[in-house]
């Protein structure tokens, strides 16, 4: 029996996170964006909020500090401490913090379905 699977943008929703190029180059980076079996994608897309997008200042932000690497859930960690540096700079609103942090608690959502589940 062959186990269907799908491609996961960990940056979902598609809409919202195709609107700005910074976004989509986020969103379309191949490490974040892992093959996991159709079951557990439709169960995390259940479970897990979709990533607030955040605004066109921490998007520049998280291009300049993120750094790619090897593996989904390494990168999923290093994307979190981009929003999370991002969020934290000293020009940030606090409004921006806090979606800063909404984004962050939706990713950790994700990244504890996807532990052990990455193909």
């Amino acid at each position: 029996m062959h186990v269907k699977s799908d491609k996961h943008h960990i940056l979902h929703n598609r809409l919202e996170w195709s609107a700005r190029p910074q976004a989509l180059a986020l969103r379309e980076r191949p490490e974040l964006v892992p093959t996991i079996d159709r079951d557990v994608h439709n169960e995390l897309h259940r479970i897990a909020p979709a990533v607030p997008l955040l605004g066109y200042y921490a998007l520049n932000r998280i291009q300049a500090v993120y750094e790619p690497q090897e593996g989904t859930i390494a990168s999923i960690d290093s994307l979190i401490k981009a929003i999370d540096i991002a969020g934290n700079h000293r020009r940030a609103h606090h409004v921006e913090r806090g979606m800063a942090d909404l984004a962050i608690q939706a990713i950790q959502i994700q990244r504890a379905i996807l532990r052990g589940n990455v193909k």
